[in-house]
C-alpha cells in the first residue's frame, strides 16, 4: 500500500469526522501558510543546508555534516510523534532504508522535539536510523519552513491534548512544515519537498527513484 492510501485512511477516519468548526481551524491554518508563500520562500534546489548543531536521543549535540558520510543524506522534518501522518510517514522511510544504503546514502529525522519525546517517537515506530532534536526549530528557521501557531490553532492544538511547549520544551508554540530535503556532503540541496498541508506527503519510493537517478548521472 503506498503511503499516500494510509495518510488517506487517517483523513478519512479522522479529520473528514471532526466538527466542522476545528477542521475549519485545520483549514484556515493551512490556508494561513499559502498564502505567506511559505513554501517559495524556503530553501531549495541549489541552496545549501545551515550546517547547524542538533541534539540526538542521547542529549548529544552533533553537527548536521557529520551525518553526511556517503553520497547523500535524506532530512525528513516531521512535526512530531503525535501526528499520526507523521509517524506513518517515519516508518515509511524506515522500510526503504537499506535501499537508500544501497545507493550511498541514508536518512536521519528531525523536529523540534526535545531528546526525551524523540526517544518515545523513535521507539514506538521501530526507528533504526537517527531522530534529532533541532533546539527551538533553529535549523527549520534557518531553513524558511518553520512558522509559529495562531491562536485558534494553539486552542486546538490544547483541546486535543497536544501540548507543543512541553513537547519541544520551549515557551514557543512552533512547527515545522512537513519537509523531505535530500542533501550531498556539502549540505547543497538536491531535493526538496516542502508541504504546507500536513496530511499530504511525497512517496518515499518516489525519493528513491530520483535520487537512483541522480545516483547513476554522477557516476
Amino acid at each position: 500500500m503506498l503511503l499516500k492510501d494510509k495518510l488517506d485512511q487517517i483523513t478519512a477516519s479522522g479529520f473528514n469526522k471532526m466538527p466542522r468548526t476545528i477542521a475549519r481551524v485545520i483549514e484556515e491554518g493551512i490556508e494561513e501558510l499559502k498564502s505567506n508563500k511559505l513554501q517559495a520562500k524556503a530553501l531549495n534546489i541549489g541552496d545549501t543546508i545551515p550546517n547547524t548543531s542538533l541534539k540526538d536521543i542521547n542529549n548529544n549535540s552533533i553537527n548536521l555534516r557529520d551525518f553526511v558520510k556517503d553520497q547523500f543524506l535524506i532530512l525528513n522534518f516531521y512535526r512530531g510523534g503525535w501526528c499520526p501522518y507523521c509517524n506513518l510517514e517515519l516508518r515509511a522511510y524506515e522500510e526503504l532504508r537499506t535501499d537508500f544504503q544501497k545507493i550511498g546514502g541514508d536518512i536521519i529525522a528531525i523536529s523540534a522535539e526535545s531528546p526525551v519525546y524523540a526517544t518515545k517517537t523513535s521507539k514506538k515506530n521501530d526507528i533504526t536510523y537517527p531522530i534529532l532534536t533541532d533546539i527551538e526549530g533553529k535549523l527549520a528557521k534557518e531553513i524558511g519552513i518553520s512558522f509559529e501557531l495562531n491562536n485558534n490553532l494553539k486552542r486546538e492544538y490544547t483541546n486535543f491534548g497536544i501540548d507543543l511547549q512541553e513537547f519541544h520544551n520551549s515557551y514557543k508554540s512552533e512547527l515545522s512544515v512537513p519537509a523531505i530535503y535530500v542533501v550531498d556532503r556539502n549540505l547543497k540541496i538536491l531535493m526538496a519537498y516542502i508541504e504546507e498541508n500536513y496530511m499530504n506527503r511525497i512517496e518515499p519510493n518516489d525519493v528513491l527513484i530520483k535520487m537512483t537517478q541522480l545516483n547513476s548521472e554522477s557516476i
